[in-house]
C-alpha cells in the first residue's frame, strides 16, 4: 500500500463504520473513519500493516537505505544493478 492509496481510502462515518462493519471489512481496502467528517482513524487490512511495519523496520537499515538510493540514482540513469551485486 502506498501512502497515496491510504489518502485516497473511503471515508467512512462512525455510524456507517458501526452498520456495515463487517461489509467494509470484506473489501479488503483502507478506511478512513470519520467523526463529525474529520478523519480520526485509518482501518487498513492485516496484512498491508504487517507490510509496512517491516519497511519501517527496514528503513533503520543504513546500509539497506543507502544501497535503495544508489539503486534509484542508478535506474534513473537508464543503469540497473543485479541483486548478485548486492550480496
Amino acid at each position: 500500500m502506498t501512502i497515496a492509496q491510504m489518502l485516497r481510502a473511503r471515508h467512512v462515518g462512525v455510524k456507517e463504520l458501526k452498520n456495515n462493519l463487517s461489509m467494509l471489512f470484506k473489501t479488503h481496502k483502507p478506511i478512513v473513519a470519520t467523526d463529525r467528517g474529520q478523519p480520526t482513524y485509518l482501518l487498513i487490512p492485516y496484512d498491508e500493516m504487517v507490510e509496512l511495519l517491516e519497511m519501517f523496520e527496514e528503513a533503520k537499515d543504513e546500509k539497506l537505505v543507502r544501497m535503495v538510493q544508489s539503486g534509484r540514482k542508478e535506474y534513473v540513469k537508464g543503469k540497473w544493478r543485479s541483486e548478485k551485486t548486492y550480496k
